[in-house]
Order: structure tokens, then sequence, then C-alpha cells
């Protein structure tokens, strides 16, 4: 399907476009600046010439209607945000935007057009769990009261019966994001300066996750929809002991009753009026941080098939990635923070490559790397593979075709914007299939070890079109492919592994 998506410069517009992509649909994107929309995308390994990119402004709905012509659904995930920033027109811009694009998309008939609101409409919360059928809160927040105007839009159109679904996500994080705000802007603030420990806690939502919610709504005839996905709810402390233990800094940390976070919030607004500085506390963030319950995310997962990653690789990733470009003092990245003692990554990877591709190393590589991968795979709790310094790897567990028994193999992979994984059956460049690969075509329910975590998995064999479509983007993950199939006769398998609910 051709999908409008606004946002796209984004953080959650942009992982929405890669995950759009990977699932085969053809992303148009609405964007200010395609020169910086284009940046951002390369980021994550997303080539601006598979997106089309078109000029315009959600504001302006002539280049909104020019956009949503020919497309077939919307995924509109563009607004001003303004918890941890300043708060002016937000109510304008949010609602302007919605009623141009979501408005636009159903007028002209696409299905579905999928709206990303937030949890914000539902805070201060009316109970102990937020649920998608919540009653909307009356925020005293500029930016809560814009979602909510937005929101009670969007629901008319619901109640007309148009296809709209509303995704309700909490607190966004993970790597990549352009530009700072709400939680992301808030790790970094806490760990490289002060973190406020008030009541309440946090809902820990991977953008890669919400991004796969987002591409499986695209799915036509299914009415008016709304989906929960807060995350994962971390209470402060929790987070910061989380925090303390992936970096091995402990945090600066400083108890705070709510009344007092709430007051600190509307100081500092007020000092920062006097003279600018840099940290993320508001009254807005003070109120969302000390109000904010966990999520009933159960409904939205269970008709979607997906499990959510756990908090810790989330939080991981984004702290690494906030480390690595410049966000977050290395002294407090800890163990998270760029390794200096690799002077020359490029080398060291051209190095391994052109090992890694010799006929020798596929006569010796066999016998060593593999054992010493499980060895290692064992002491480390599944967080560490040998190569994986050079490629993403993990452990496939599979069921042997002729003994019925488990069989463990360490494999470079590619993991993909949806959650699952491509594997291929290069075998070191030899003639023979893998093991594996054959356990696969007879049993293709397998498990697999991916930084720590342990995840189902159903294998699916790429055919020639889906092998054709996904071949360049592994030799960019992994280039000694190339080498070991122009050495064998065979083709190399490929699979994709995919998450079982």
């Amino acid at each position: 399907m051709r999908v409008l998506v606004t946002g796209a410069s984004g953080f959650v517009g942009s992982h929405t476009v890669r995950a759009l992509l990977a699932a085969g649909h053809r992303p148009r994107a609405l964007v200010r600046d395609p020169g910086r929309a284009a940046k951002v995308l390369a980021a994550l390994d997303v080539p601006a010439e598979r997106v089309e990119l078109v000029p315009g402004d959600m504001l302006d709905d002539t280049s909104v209607a020019e956009a949503l012509d020919g497309c077939d659904a919307a995924v509109h995930a563009a607004a001003a945000v303004g918890v941890t920033g300043p708060p002016a027109g937000l109510v304008d811009v949010n609602v302007t935007g919605t009623r141009n694009v979501v408005g636009g998309a159903v007028a002209r008939g696409l299905d579905p057009v999928v709206y990303v609101s937030t949890v914000a409409v539902f805070v201060p919360p009316s109970g102990p769990v937020i649920t998608a059928d919540g009653p909307l809160a009356a925020p005293r927040t500029d930016y809560g009261r814009s979602k909510v105007a937005a929101e009670r839009y969007v629901r008319e159109l619901q109640d007309a019966g148009a296809p709209v679904t509303i995704v309700y996500p909490g607190g966004v994080c993970g790597p990549h994001q352009p530009r700072l705000d709400s939680l992301m802007e808030g790790l970094a603030g806490a760990l490289g300066k002060l973190w406020p420990i008030p009541p309440g806690g946090v809902s820990v939502l991977d953008v890669r996750d919400l991004a796969r919610v987002l591409t499986r709504a695209v799915v036509p005839g299914q009415g008016p929809r709304r989906w929960m996905l807060g995350g994962h709810y971390l209470t402060w402390p929790q987070l910061a002991d989380l925090c303390d233990d992936l970096t091995g800094v402990r945090c600066r940390r400083l108890p705070v009753p709510a009344g007092v976070m709430l007051g600190l919030g509307g100081a500092l607004d007020a000092a920062k009026r006097v003279r600018p500085f840099d940290y993320p506390l508001t009254r807005d963030a003070a109120e969302f941080m000390v109000t904010l319950v966990p999520t009933d995310d159960r409904p939205a997962l269970d008709a979607l098939g997906l499990t959510l990653r756990p908090p810790r690789e989330t939080v991981a990733d984004a702290l690494a990635w906030l480390a690595g470009s410049g966000h977050l003092p290395v002294r407090r990245a800890g163990r998270l923070a760029p390794r200096k003692d690799q002077p020359m990554p490029g080398l060291t990877r051209r190095t391994v490559q052109r090992v890694s591709g010799s006929p020798w190393f596929a006569k010796v590589g066999p016998k060593i790397v593999p054992p010493l991968d499980k060895a290692l795979h064992r002491l480390t709790g599944g967080r560490f593979l040998l190569g994986q310094a050079i490629v993403p790897s993990l452990v496939l567990t599979t069921t042997g075709a002729v003994s019925g028994l488990p069989r463990r193999a360490p494999l470079a992979c590619m993991p993909e914007p949806d959650g699952s994984w491509i594997v291929v059956g290069s075998n070191f460049g030899r003639e023979k299939h893998p093991a594996w690969s054959g356990n696969l075509l007879k049993n293709p329910d397998a498990e697999v070890s991916f930084r720590g975590r342990t995840v189902p998995v159903t294998a699916h064999l790429l055919d020639d079109a889906e092998r054709a479509e996904i071949w360049p983007r592994l030799l960019k993950t992994w280039p000694v492919y190339a080498r070991y199939a122009d050495r064998v006769t065979r083709q190399l398998r490929v699979f994709r592994l995919t998450p079982r609910a």
C-alpha cells in the first residue's frame, strides 16, 4: 500500500517509515525540509530514494491534500510536543494539523487512517490503570489540552464510522531521536545533572515497537479502533536503578515529594524566562511524572500478536545512543559509552571481513568460532558473542531434523524494525547447507537468544523475490555474504525469524 506518513523527520515517524518499508509498503512522507528528512532516514539506514519525500506542512491544507492524493492509507505521527519545552501555540498547531491530515484522509476514503495520540489525553488519570476506553482527562498542560482537543475531533470521525485507528503511546524511548524531547531529554538531563525522584513513574515504550504497531495497523477494512500502548511501567526509583545497573555509574538522585516536584517545575519555568538554560524539568513534565499510572496494553498486543521489548534493552540502546551522539557525558554513560580503545573500528571491521571471507577460514572457522561463541554466550548470560562488535549476532536453537534434540547455532543476523531477524545459511562459504537451515525447513518453530533475551520464533524461507529485495541490505550489514555466494554453487538460504505471540 502507498502510505502517507507525517512526522518522518521526527522520532516516531522516521522509525515508522523504516518499518513500513520492511513490511513491503510504499511510504510517502510529508516533510517541511526534504534534505533534513533524508539525513534522519539515512541514520536508520533508509536511503532517501526509497521514500517519496513531498515538501509541505501539516498546517497547510493544500500541501496536505496534494500529499494525500494517490495514497491508500495514512499514518499521522507529526505533532508539536511541549512537555519539556515552550508550550506556545500547541493547541492551534496540533488541532489544525490533525484536521488537515486525518480529516483530509477520511474525506478521500483512505483506509485505514492511523492517528498517533498519547497517554497524555488520560492524564491526570481517573483510576489506577489507564485503558483505551477510559474517560478523557482535563489536562492542566497546554500539550495535554492540545492533544485532548485533537482527540475529540478524531473520535467524532470514528463515531461517524470513519476507519480511524487511534494509538496511545506512553514515554517513547530508544536510539536515533533527531531532536530530544520528553523521556529521552529527561534521561539525558537526569543522568548528566541531577535526577529528582518523586512518587509516580513512567511508561517506557520502545520506538521500534511503536513503529511495529503502527505498521501492523495499516490493514484496510477494520473500522474504527482504539489501542492503548503505554509500554512498561516503571517507578522512578526502578528506572534510576535500571540506568545505574546498565551504566555501572550511580546517578545523582534527589528524593522529592509530589507537591515539591510540581513547585520545582514551576520555579524552573520562571527561572528560564529570566535566564534561559538547558534542563528538561518543567511544570508540565512534573505533572506527568507524579500522576502517571500503568496502562493496559494487553488488548492491543493480543490483537496484533506482539510482545514488547524488555525495558532493559530499550533503555540500554537509548543510553548508548545518547552517549554516542554527545547528548550524555561519557563519564555518566559508564560501560555504555563509546569505546575509546578502538581507534580504528573501520580498519578492524575490514580486517575481520577479509579473514572471514578467505578460503582457509572456511576450514578453520567452523572448528573455532561456534564452540567459542557458545561458551561466551553461556558465560555472559546470552549478552555477548564473539562477532557482535562487528555485526549483530544471535544464538538460534532449532530442533534437530533427525535427532529431534535442541541444536544451538551462533549466527550473524540483521535485526528488522518489525522485531524479526534475517539470517543467512552461509556456513562459512562451504558447499553444504548448514544443519540448522535443514532443521528449520523440517520444523520452522525455533528460539532466538538476542542481547540477553530469549524469544520463540517461526522461520520463513525467503522466496526468490523476497530474497532479491533484502539481499542488498544484507550485504550492507555483512559484505562477506557476497564472497560466500560467489564461492559456492548452491544458493545461500535466507530465513526471516518472526517472534511468536
